[in-house]
């Protein structure tokens, strides 16, 4: 009896510690898996504090094309890594600038490799920390090196890889930046608009009133009323769609669309903007107190773009200047020739008259008998300011050098755009090529164009009242250039003050990237 008490007693022991040992690697699972779970806490932390970071740079990055949209062009950000320079017609072609420098006049294509910033031939280890992502122990910056890829066929897009210390988790993210400007819209006016019989419209309309269309019209893009689409187009192709307000049938709202009405109002301050950096030291300020009037004559020497500006002081009348422009009276000296200004600029503080018809420089590019002004570059001008309006002349044909290029121009009158109808020349066509804003008032033309004649536009048209033009010129062909979508001229007012972004997405690593 006591043999099988003894033996029980074993058998209970032996018990006990096997389900000790089982209760331990249960123990030791737990603390194993929780380990597990808690390393990939930390390590998905980091990645969230990576990605936080990368945003923060892209954020940063957006801010400063809000302020100059031009900025990719004007500089390397200390985050980039270096550029190459893969424009062949570029002075500064196949150079290469580091991070934190002025990029190269003239370039609008590159190409990246690992910065060297010391010069010494050797690509630097480390990569851009910001201040504010600087942590209090190194190993916990947040390093950043970022790539951009300029707006040939789109947005500007920025791709921003980041990584924490010396950690080898590192994440990439892409966007597109896009900042709303008054140049998206192929026409914008803040009153009523209508629209006759056949016509064709190809971007996005804004009227602050009602907007009518005349029978076997078309539009392209969409339409916006404040007040009411009193009779649409007889169609809507691409995926066009009907905007206004207090929507009836299969038209949408246009609060949700535009939070705001535009208010022509709002648009001095950016305007101001424009005047203040072209007097900074990165512009063209054209502000002597002598003078009456200014004309501006854009054309392009050895593949670099340039500006040949003259002056007048004789005394004539605001009107005089419509259609006179080249008439021995206007009493015009050389004031100088200049490249295009970094930061794409130019402010008068008279009339300012745009193209040259007899200039000395530049070459007659459509064999109408007259110079044409052609820009090789991005350049917004500006004539007067909101306590002194001045008009702005069109005084001869405007073209890109490379309309499939970076090439980009914004035409602004604080009061009027007149364009000269002594300007229309043996071939009985005006061609037009920019963004246009007449800020105060509307646009028109000075006088009677030749019969027969026809008005090509290519670009937007921004005015607070609806234009004159339809009784001076025949024909008229108002078309898009669709880079506004995306290109907007330097300083050109924006909607708002704040950026979006266009397809944001987490992608693979670049292979220079890759630890």
């Amino acid at each position: 009896m006591r043999r099988t008490d003894r033996n029980d007693q074993g058998i209970a022991l032996i018990t006990v510690m096997m389900m000790l040992l089982l209760v331990s690697l249960v123990i030791v699972a737990l603390l194993k898996e929780a380990t597990i779970q808690y390393e990939q806490a930390r390590s998905q932390q980091r990645e969230d504090t990576v990605v936080a970071g990368a945003e923060a740079m892209l954020d940063r990055y957006a801010s400063k094309l809000t302020i100059d949209p031009l900025y990719y062009l004007h500089w390397v950000d200390e985050a980039e890594r270096a550029r190459r320079c893969e424009t062949v017609t570029a002075a500064g072609y196949g150079q290469i600038v580091q991070p934190g420098n002025a990029w190269l006049a003239g370039c609008q294509t590159w190409s990246y490799l690992d910065p060297d910033r010391n010069g010494d031939g050797i690509p630097d280890p480390d990569w851009y920390v910001h201040p504010v992502l600087n942590a209090a122990a190194s190993r916990n910056d947040i390093g950043v090196l970022m790539e951009v890829t300029p707006p040939i066929s789109g947005p500007v897009e920025v791709m921003v890889v980041g990584k924490r210390g010396t950690s080898v988790q590192r994440r990439a993210i892409t966007a597109s930046i896009h900042a709303t400007a008054l140049s998206e819209f192929y026409r914008a006016v803040q009153t009523d608009l209508s629209y006759g019989a056949y016509a064709e419209t190809f971007g996005k309309i804004y009227a602050g009133g009602n907007i009518s269309f005349a029978g076997d019209t078309t539009a392209h893009a969409d339409v916006f009323a404040e007040g009411k689409i009193t009779s649409p187009p007889a169609v809507w192709a691409d995926g066009a769609q009907g905007w206004e307000s207090s929507p009836t049938g299969s038209f949408n709202n246009i609060r949700d669309a535009y939070p705001q009405p535009l208010d022509f109002n709002d648009f001095w301050d950016d305007l101001d903007l424009v005047k203040s950096t072209a007097c900074g030291g990165s512009g063209i300020c054209l502000d002597d107190a002598n003078a009456t009037a200014w004309l501006v004559h854009a054309y392009v020497d050895g593949g670099v773009g340039k500006l040949r500006i003259l002056k007048s002081t004789t005394s004539h009348s605001e009107t005089w200047w419509w259609s006179n422009a080249q008439s021995g009276s206007a009493g015009w000296t050389l004031y100088g020739t200049f490249d295009m200004p970094v930061s794409g600029t130019l402010w008068a503080n008279q009339h300012l008259v745009v193209g040259d018809r007899y200039a000395p420089v530049g070459v007659d590019q459509d064999g109408d008998g007259f110079k044409d002004s052609i820009l090789r570059g991005s350049l917004t001008m500006y004539a007067g300011s909101a306590a002194s309006r001045k008009n702005l002349i069109i005084n001869a044909d405007t073209y890109y050098d490379d309309p499939n290029s970076q090439d980009i121009l914004g035409l602004v009158a604080s009061d009027e755009i007149v364009v000269n109808h002594n300007a229309v020349g043996s071939d009985r066509k005006m061609y037009i090529n920019a963004a246009l804003l007449g800020q105060y008032a509307r646009w028109r033309f000075s006088g009677y164009a030749p019969p027969e004649s026809h008005l090509y536009t290519n670009g937007s048209i921004a005015t607070r009242n609806v234009g004159a033009i339809a009784s001076y010129i025949k024909y008229r062909h108002y078309g898009f250039d669709s880079r506004l979508e995306y290109l907007r001229p330097p300083m050109f007012p924006l909607l708002d003050n704040d950026w979006s972004y266009d397809s944001w997405k987490e992608v693979t690593l670049p292979d220079w990237a890759k630890p």
